[in-house]
């Protein structure tokens, strides 16, 4: 009996460890990667025998989320560097992006470059941004989607059009839980213009 009991038991631990194991790795976090990790040993050693590299390069890189209001947010790169010291940021290249909002067109974002961070899931896109949403379309240099204060921030804003107006501005901050809408120009001087077609 005690050694059928002791069997029992030591089944019991193992069940309870693996469920751990599983739980711990596959759902905590809320969101979904799909990661495809390179060795660049060789291409570092080709550049500089001598200087060690705390880099990590990963290609193929997407990340999937869904926040408490059921936006869906999808971020996918060609490739990503993780530094060695904070592995939570990502320097992503040749960025795409789509937000899925509840019963509203998807906002898709396009860019040469972006910072993100994995565990706030904070994206700076730089380089290069376009943003087509409907017949809207944005080009601009920065796009900051800051999800921790609910803003997005988009500046240095250098065309942003629909088919019957162009919008003249620098900078445009949106709270995502109000809704409010802040434009701006650098120069307090100039003013905003909207150019009807």
């Amino acid at each position: 009996m005690k050694s059928s009991s002791f069997i029992q038991i030591f089944i019991f631990i193992i069940i309870v460890g693996v469920s751990f194991f599983v739980y711990k790795n596959f759902f905590i976090g809320g969101s979904y990667i799909n990661e495809t990790q390179v060795e660049n040993e060789n291409k570092i050693q080709e550049i500089n025998d001598s200087v060690k590299s705390d880099k990590n390069l990963i290609l193929s890189l997407e990340y999937q989320s869904l926040d408490a209001l059921g936006n869906k947010y999808i971020i996918k790169s060609k490739s990503a560097e993780s530094e060695s010291d904070n592995n939570d940021l990502l320097k992503l290249t040749d960025v795409n992006s789509i937000i899925y909002l509840v019963d509203k067109p998807p906002i898709y974002i396009y860019s040469r470059f972006a910072t993100h961070d994995k565990i706030t899931f904070n994206t700076k896109f730089y380089d290069n941004v376009k943003i087509v949403h409907s017949d809207l379309n944005v080009v601009s240099d920065n796009l900051d989607l800051i999800y921790d204060d609910n803003i997005v921030s988009l500046y240095n804003i250098k065309k942003a059009y629909n088919d019957n107006s162009e919008l003249k501005a620098d900078k445009i901050d949106f709270d995502i839980l109000t809704k409010d809408l802040s434009i701006n120009m650098y120069n307090k001087e100039d003013k905003i213009k909207i150019i009807y077609k």
